[in-house]
């Protein structure tokens, strides 16, 4: 009981506001929120169902994360677990890591991570990709994106499977 006490008080503690605007820390009983924003728009927020406090890095459990563009949301990631380090703002998910963009493109691998100084969600895990526009699958070892995935940049041959693209 005095450890749950303990972290509860470091998350509270952790709750403040980061210089122009950084991410806040909202922290439940075992749950933490936290917020990323910018000249107040929402970059992204990220929850974690369970959460333990290491150092600077935040690990949890039921790691859920939405990007934001442009005030709506971009994509979604969800994994089995997931760190968040306060330092750097970099993030990390693993497990079973599903990442879907709003426009239905869908991404599936063992991890991913953002780097929140480059903007960009990459792993040098297998990926499974599905382009729902044009109806193909790709795989891969390795790739790079934004958080809209806009565009992927593979690390690796990519394989696929689906139509063959018409606009050639």
């Amino acid at each position: 009981m005095r450890r749950f006490i303990v972290l509860v008080l470091l998350l509270v503690g952790c709750g403040k506001r980061e210089p122009e605007g950084g991410p806040t820390v909202e922290p439940g009983a075992d749950s933490v929120k936290v917020v990323a924003t910018k000249r107040g728009h929402k970059l992204w927020l990220m929850k974690a169902v369970k959460v333990k406090e290491r150092g600077d890095t935040l690990i949890g459990l039921g790691v859920s994360i939405r990007f934001y563009k442009g005030g709506k949301v971009s994509s979604v990631l969800t994994a089995d677990s997931g760190k968040y380090d306060q330092a750097s703002g970099n993030m990390g998910a693993f497990g079973r890591v599903h990442l879907i963009s709003s426009d239905s493109t869908e991404m599936w691998s063992r991890s991913l991570y953002w780097d929140e100084k480059r903007r960009i969600i990459w792993t040098d895990d297998s990926v499974k990709i599905h382009d729902r526009r044009r109806d193909r699958v790709l795989y891969a070892k390795g790739m790079e994106t934004d958080a809209s995935i806009s565009y992927i940049k593979f690390k690796s041959p990519v394989r696929g499977e689906g139509k063959e693209d018409v606009e050639r």
